[in-house]
């Protein structure tokens, strides 16, 4: 108890010592002296190349998007295309076509011509590893010896369905690389105009430093006047005038 009061006298002194310490660190900060030519010149030149590796990566990922781009294009034709072919398809499964092959050698054809047709639309892409197992396996209502027409059907619809997905996937591939790009010519754009802005600062530097150096040249120096020397043949010596002091009278 008896400490008590000193150590509440102690409090105001601490703060007060903290407040001249941030008080002390911001006039540090103040006064200090502003960047050299040779900082600025460095710090722009840092820039500079900054802005240059920018600019490169803005034309990557502009051209990545371009290539995204087509590749969309050319998906959404395809998908166009695969549509249509899977609609005629569809619509000649209106025609009546025998159930099952009256001869061994059609059945033989028809199960050839299921798996040439799969081992063409597996290199297309058209079909999955796990798919292509499962038409040589006569998995998942595959029958070998189904009509060749509802044969292509079917992987006229697996083509289709293919494409969707991709057209799917393309385009938020296209959205993301669109982003990427916008981000990537913002950067580009801020990093110009930094740039440009360092370069005048430096421009200005030297031109107050040029400014400085010229004053300076051109400032008058004070002639020193010779000192004469003294010599007693030269030095004229005024002449004094002598009034005749009178004498008194003798008597």
């Amino acid at each position: 108890m008896a400490a008590l009061p000193f150590v509440l006298m102690s409090i105001p002194a601490c703060e007060e010592r903290r407040a001249r310490k941030a008080r002390r660190a911001q006039r540090v900060v103040r006064r200090r002296p502003e960047n050299t030519p040779a900082e600025l010149r460095r710090y722009a030149e840092e820039v500079a190349v900054a802005a240059r590796r920018a600019t490169v990566m803005a034309e990557r990922r502009r051209a990545a998007w371009a290539g995204v781009s087509r590749t969309q294009e050319a998906t959404w034709r395809a998908y166009d295309e695969a549509v249509e072919a899977a609609q005629r398809a569809t619509q000649a499964e209106a025609f009546t076509v025998p159930d099952t092959p009256s001869t061994p050698d059609e059945r033989t054809a028809r199960r050839r011509h299921l798996e040439r047709t799969a081992t063409l639309a597996l290199r297309r892409g058209d079909l999955t590893a796990a798919e292509y197992g499962d038409i040589l396996a006569h998995r998942n209502g595959w029958d070998p010896y189904a009509h060749p027409f509802e044969q292509d059907t079917k992987f006229c619809v697996l083509r289709r369905e293919r494409l969707r997905r991709a057209c799917a996937t393309l385009s938020s591939v296209e959205r993301s690389a669109w982003q990427a790009a916008e981000v990537a010519m913002a950067a580009q754009r801020s990093l110009s105009e930094e740039a440009a802005e360092a370069a005048l600062r430096v421009r200005q530097a030297e031109i107050r430093e040029r400014a400085k150096a010229q004053r300076s040249w051109r400032l008058p120096q004070k002639a020193a006047r010779p000192a004469v020397a003294w010599s007693a043949e030269t030095v004229v010596i005024p002449a004094i005038d002598t009034v005749p002091i009178p004498r008194p009278a003798l008597t």
